[in-house]
């Protein structure tokens, strides 16, 4: 796909959001188109992080210790936490269907941020957003089952966790 429809398609992701055509197009020249076949693993919970992944056309089952946590489509983004710090990989990623992806590695996009870039910018904060609302479904299924029939260690296990919760 040529640089210029990859950045048509980038334009309807959410992380792209409120960036100009010429930023849409900075972000698609660092980045990799690939595929993965049905059933294939793009990476595993503990592997080495180094790239963010969006789906352009596909689904992908995202699995923490063997727990299905979400199926992904077209235009989601996974693997984010790379492209912010996370040196390895949280969750599991698997192809339900055939997929076609585009990488952007965490070395060209580190690269990208260093020099400035309005684009890289602009893609950070959209992260940000992402993953303050998937923290927030996070916590909000968390509560949801230690409210059911939750024991009190437990729950003071989450009080002590949330207490300490320093970066």
């Amino acid at each position: 796909m040529a640089i210029s429809a990859l950045s048509d398609k980038l334009s309807k992701v959410s992380i792209c959001r409120g960036l100009s055509a010429a930023e849409t197009h900075e972000l698609a020249a660092i980045a990799e188109q690939t595929q993965a076949a049905k059933g294939s693993t793009l990476f595993k919970e503990g592997d080495h992080g180094d790239a963010m992944f969006i789906i352009l056309e596909g689904q992908v089952e995202i699995t923490k210790g063997g727990q299905s946590l979400a199926t992904m489509g077209d235009g989601s983004v996974l693997g984010e936490m790379a492209l912010v710090g996370g040196d390895v990989r949280s969750a599991s990623a698997a192809a339900l269907t055939d997929v076609q992806l585009l990488k952007v590695p965490q070395a060209r996009f580190a690269a990208l941020l260093k020099s400035d870039q309005v684009a890289a910018l602009k893609v950070v904060s959209n992260l940000a957003q992402v993953m303050s609302k998937r923290l927030s479904q996070v916590n909000e299924k968390l509560v949801q089952s230690l409210g059911k029939g939750a024991r009190k260690e437990e729950l003071a296990d989450f009080q002590r966790i949330l207490s300490n919760w320093t970066f």
